[in-house]
């Protein structure tokens, strides 16, 4: 009977040891007290910005990013979140790039604002598109800490490559060649002009510039920037191919006075975790035709 009292003495002791097991939360149990019955049900989450699932459940994130981890209850004073990384392999298992982040009023809601997944280790310098470990710490000055939430993501630190060209031979103008222009009428004509990534000089095979190897490509447009006004936006689209057609109305001709004008033309294109790559052209027009087109 002794021994069987012990054991369960020795049961209840562990029991209590599992109880609150994250480091500096604390659980109020409603009346304004801290909690010291059952186990809390803590749930933590760790969000990047503009952060990517894919179909199959993948989860990328861009190269220096917004991390943010919210918890259920406050963190108490002394303690500190950090958010670091750790890597898919049993020869590196140590936390890297530890970062302190900033609490909100509550204590509840802390973030890092830059964080960088893009570099490794020197010994580890993990490649584009690899899955890593992203931790959220909770740590006390004299303590090395305890991980409290853990997700797998895949870096995409890349971004896409600009997938077109554009000449002089790929503006058009806006006139409709079988409407007579009416003499009354102030609005000044324009231009437009096409584009696409697809390569179709092989009878046999197409191929397209466009392409991301990794979290995939996301949004692209093009816009007109004339100086002193807002930008004009031609088109805006997503995915592959990178083609189409730009609306008329962003490329006015002069009407005398000055006798030139100058556009600049902006194209941006990101992956669907936000890594952008730019191209621009000077678009010179006169009273009737766009007469160079330069790339900036």
């Amino acid at each position: 009977m002794k021994k069987l009292l012990l054991v369960l003495m020795v049961v209840a002791m562990a029991s209590f040891l599992f109880v609150g097991c994250l480091p500096g939360v604390v659980v109020d149990n409603g009346n304004g007290e801290d909690e010291d019955e059952g186990e809390p049900e803590v749930q933590i989450t760790i969000a990047v910005d503009k952060e990517y699932t894919n179909a199959a459940g993948v989860t990328f994130v861009g190269g220096v990013r917004k991390v943010t981890v919210t918890l259920p209850t406050a963190v108490e004073t002394d303690y500190v979140v950090y958010v670091a990384k750790k890597f898919l392999s049993d020869t590196d298992p140590d936390y890297i790039a530890q970062v302190e982040a900033k609490p909100n009023a509550d204590r509840t809601v802390w973030t890092v604002a830059v964080y960088d997944f893009s570099v490794g280790t020197t010994a580890y310098p993990y490649a584009e598109c690899e899955a890593i470990c992203i931790v959220a710490l909770v740590k006390h000055p004299c303590c090395p800490g305890e991980e409290v939430a853990l997700r797998v993501v895949t870096v995409d630190k890349i971004a896409p490559v600009v997938p077109i060209e554009l000449v002089l031979a790929d503006f058009y103008d806006c006139a409709d060649v079988c409407v007579e222009p009416d003499p009354c009428d102030p609005v000044t004509g324009g231009a437009y002009f096409k584009w696409s990534s697809l390569d179709t000089s092989d009878p046999c095979e197409t191929i397209d510039a466009c392409t991301d190897a990794c979290s995939g490509v996301g949004t692209w447009k093009f816009v007109v920037d004339p100086g002193e006004c807002d930008e004009c936006v031609v088109y805006v689209g997503s995915g592959c191919p990178v083609e189409g057609t730009a609306d008329c109305g962003c490329l006015a001709y002069s009407d005398g006075t000055p006798a030139i004008i100058d556009y600049t033309l902006k194209f941006t294109i990101e992956d669907n975790v936000g890594n952008s790559s730019t191209a621009s052209w000077t678009v010179t027009v006169d009273t009737d035709e766009v007469t160079t087109v330069t790339p900036l």
